[in-house]
């Protein structure tokens, strides 16, 4: 009979395995994470020497600023779509680490509504920029 396997300390400590407190996941992750994140890409966007750069990129591409803009927005919207899948997975997974399985149901139910509306906003956004583009 083989002894039972303990889980390593990484595992422990995973988030996205699901063995960390509920409140860590959705206070620390999923709230205070995705406000930080959209608040340093706000930030970022409004710094005269990130246009700056941009606008150096576009001269080295050959490209037009406005092409630059659009493909910057898009990485900062891909990685920020990775970090709300690394979020959601984890308070997901984490909703069993609660003392009251209520809390558990209102964190899936807040990820279930947020993913609504996340893939609601991309279907809009992607509406807009096929007419943009199609426009032109």
């Amino acid at each position: 009979m083989e002894a039972p396997q303990t889980p390593s300390p990484r595992q422990k400590m995973s988030f996205i395995g699901g063995s960390q407190p509920l409140w860590k996941a959705f206070w620390l992750l999923y709230v205070l994470g995705s406000l930080s994140f959209t608040a340093i890409a706000l930030l970022l966007m409004q710094m005269p020497t990130v246009h700056y750069a941009l606008l150096q990129v576009s001269h080295i591409l050959n490209l037009e600023i406005e092409n630059i803009l659009i493909k910057t927005a898009a990485a900062i919207a891909v990685s920020y779509i990775v970090y709300f899948l690394f979020c959601s997975i984890s308070v997901w997974r984490c909703s069993t680490n609660t003392v009251g399985k209520y809390w558990g149901l209102v964190a899936k139910f807040i990820i279930s509504i947020n993913f609504v509306w996340v893939f609601w906003k991309a279907f809009v956004a992607f509406g807009s920029l096929v007419k943009y583009f199609s426009d032109q």
